[in-house]
């Protein structure tokens, strides 16, 4: 029995090709390829197991919306080869127009479906973070290209998202409702994330993570099954939010 398109002796060399990778799984990238042939075969086999039958689903996964700003990935990534200033002109959600920046690309980053290309500004000799859906056009440019020791595993380390801020972070506490805590211990956030104690209905967290805003957004997430025990400057900040967004629903 085979699935329409798959032959068995195709779904066993898939599975060679899987296990292959599985060796390499500590190179980041080939750990990640390695997962998503996984979770192809896993598909395969469930419909070997139900070919013929095209009554009704049993198997969903996730469908990925369309990346915005993808079709530039080719030429970023060229770029970075290469070595190449590119010169993007760009549009910021939170301003009317576009402008145009010359960046040396060091690194494309993937977040929560969207992609990021992380370069050293030009003009302003800082490191930048552009996102690839606000970006209208992008070519490369002549300035001459300034290398840099960049360690993208070091530079994230202590962040979440696509946004690391400089200096040391703080040590920071929460209280997890138990029932919502084991969605935290089965997936942390961070790998800096341990447990404290248990305490009554809850179960405390610590990380030494930088307070981003997609960090303080997974807390709010979270709503009244967690709460912010240190330090007192992000206790300040989740009661700011929460004031704010009570306002919306106020008489």
């Amino acid at each position: 029995m085979t699935t329409p398109g798959y032959t068995q002796e195709e779904l066993n060399n898939l599975k060679n090709a899987a296990a292959l990778l599985e060796r390499y799984k500590f190179i980041q990238i080939f750990g990640d390829i390695a997962g998503a042939l996984q979770k192809v075969i896993n598909v395969i086999e469930i419909n070997l197991g139900i070919a013929g039958d095209d009554k009704y689903d049993i198997v969903f996964p996730e469908r990925l919306p369309h990346i915005k700003g993808s079709e530039f990935l080719a030429v970023i990534i060229r770029a970075i080869k290469e070595e190449k200033v590119l010169r993007i002109y760009y549009q910021p959600f939170y301003e009317d127009k576009p402008y145009f920046a010359e960046i040396h690309p060091y690194l494309l980053k993937e977040y929560r479906n969207r992609w990021y290309v992380l370069g050293l500004h030009d003009f302003k000799n800082e490191l930048r973070t552009y996102s690839l859906d606000r970006i209208r056009d992008v070519q490369t440019s002549d300035i001459a290209y300034k290398k840099k020791a960049f360690d993208a595993n070091e530079y994230f380390r202590k962040s979440i998202g696509v946004i690391s801020p400089p200096g040391e972070p703080p040590r920071i506490t929460i209280a997890v409702q138990k029932t919502q805590a084991q969605y935290l211990i089965t997936q942390p956030w961070h790998e800096s994330q341990n447990i404290e104690e248990e305490n009554g209905n809850n179960i405390v967290f610590s990380y030494r993570i930088h307070p981003t805003y997609e960090f303080i957004s997974l807390l709010l997430s979270y709503g009244k099954d967690l709460k912010v025990i240190s330090p007192s400057s992000l206790r300040q900040t989740m009661r700011s939010e929460l004031e704010t967004m009570l306002g919306y629903y106020s008489s």
